[in-house]
């Protein structure tokens, strides 16, 4: 299949007719908070989901008929048939991991159509096999700082995509792309090779590559920001699906523990190609408590068997690395920097049924930084790290994933939500009551 040029109704008008605008759902904290359920289990109600940034670190975790599958490059629309799934230009693919990944599921779903519901972006950078040897040379050598990544090669196609050296999804249709993508993989290869880095023979990086390659012609490749742009006109309701979380973004997170990419709400438009005045609802999930994986800042963390026994009851391992996570109490004066950065319309409470049991719940509302207390803050500290200002709430213990409406949500966790609306000042609309796609309960204002 070569590049699909999209045909445009005769009707649309891209700079007059909008009737619909698109949602975006993001991560508020150091991410994991269960944006890929979320999107799941809300994605009915929409017929695009697009990502918009990262690439196959991302993990997003959703379980589908009892079986759990982690998601790396697929939008968390893929389940259902009617939706397409957009792969926009702000990520980056590594097609050998996004071949692996759709035939993966079309084993465990038994559905052949599914290949028909994914398009991509012809503008979207290709993740070339040698990156992910570069990133793991960065991330292990002493001359470098370790970041704690996970090393699938996305900061190297980023940072060859800002140098203008990188190649494309529409490369792969060129007569000259298999010979040119040919003399960088070896360039690289002697590169890393005189660095002492391990890797498998060359020819076997490059012969891999091409046939996932070849694999990606069968999708549908075209002009992503044209096909939303329209599908906006005609009513259509669209969700972009953020990747990684608000605190790792490349600017405005703790640098330089960050990812590769901007996270934040408006980098949907950027990596979707969506204008600004078409947004309408931005969603931001948040846990009730934090994890964060990697190195970096992390005031409200927590250590020993308090930690250890959360992070089992959590599930708290990374979905792609499978490494254990840190974990912390809710840091509020965190969320809200999150909050602002993104407009957030709407609150996504997820893992309260985690902290089902304790007698009280602490939560950080702000920080203690030479002698100042302040409940709103960037998370770069330098060496200064802030001392936590604590509020003790009450505890609850019921089972919440029992409970299927707000009326019976235990009051101790009702107060628990009033409190972070009245802080935040932005509605709970949604509850997660448990790690199964229909444990969620919609919250009145």
């Amino acid at each position: 299949m070569a590049i699909v040029p999209f045909l445009l109704s005769p009707s649309f008008d891209p700079l007059i007719q909008h009737n619909s605008k698109m949602d975006i759902l993001i991560g508020l904290q150091w991410g994991d908070e269960g944006k890929g359920k979320i999107i799941d289990l809300i994605s009915r109600e929409y017929d695009i989901i697009a990502r918009f940034n990262g690439g196959a670190n991302a993990g997003h975790s959703i379980y589908h008929n009892d079986k759990r599958i982690t998601l790396k490059l697929l939008p968390s629309g893929i389940f259902y048939p009617h939706i397409k799934n957009i792969i926009g230009t702000g990520v980056v693919i590594d097609p050998v991991a996004l071949q692996a990944e759709v035939e993966q599921l079309q084993d465990c779903l038994s559905d052949a159509n599914l290949i028909h519901r994914i398009l991509l972006s012809v503008k979207a950078h290709l993740v070339l096999p040698t990156y992910k040897y570069w990133d793991m040379y960065f991330e292990e050598s002493p001359e470098y700082r370790t970041i704690g990544t996970t090393k699938n090669g996305i900061a190297p196609t980023y940072s060859n995509k800002i140098l203008r050296q990188n190649v494309r999804v529409e490369d792969i249709f060129s007569k000259d792309f298999e010979a040119y993508v040919f003399q960088i993989l070896n360039k690289q290869y002697a590169e890393l090779q005189a660095l002492g880095q391990d890797m498998p023979a060359v020819q076997e990086l490059y012969d891999n590559f091409l046939e996932a390659c070849n694999f990606l012609k069968k999708l549908q490749i075209t002009d992503t920001e044209i096909f939303i742009n329209e599908a906006l006109s005609n009513n259509k309701k669209v969700l972009a699906e953020g990747a990684q979380a608000t605190l790792l973004d490349i600017d405005q997170g703790s640098y330089p523990y960050v990812t590769s990419s901007n996270t934040i709400a408006s980098a949907a438009c950027v990596g979707l190609g969506v204008s600004p005045k078409l947004i309408d609802k931005i969603y931001g999930v948040t846990k009730a408590y934090c994890t964060r994986v990697g190195n970096g800042i992390f005031p409200t963390e927590i250590t020993g068997s308090l930690a250890d026994e959360l992070r089992e009851k959590g599930g708290e391992f990374g979905s792609n690395t499978k490494r254990p996570r840190r974990v912390g109490w809710l840091d509020l004066p965190a969320l809200k920097y999150a909050a602002m950065l993104n407009g957030v319309t709407d609150l996504v409470l997820t893992k309260a049924d985690i902290l089902n049991g304790m007698s009280e719940v602490p939560i950080c509302t702000a920080y203690e930084i030479d002698g100042e207390t302040r409940t709103l803050i960037a998370p770069t500290f330098a060496d200064n790290v802030p001392k936590p200002v604590w509020k003790f709430l009450e505890g609850w213990d019921a089972p919440l994933n029992k409970i299927n409406q707000q009326t019976q949500v235990p009051k101790a966790l009702k107060l628990f939500i009033s409190f972070l609306e009245e802080e935040l000042k932005i509605p709970v609309k949604y509850l997660s009551t448990g790690p199964q796609r229909e444990e969620l309960i919609i919250l009145g204002n």
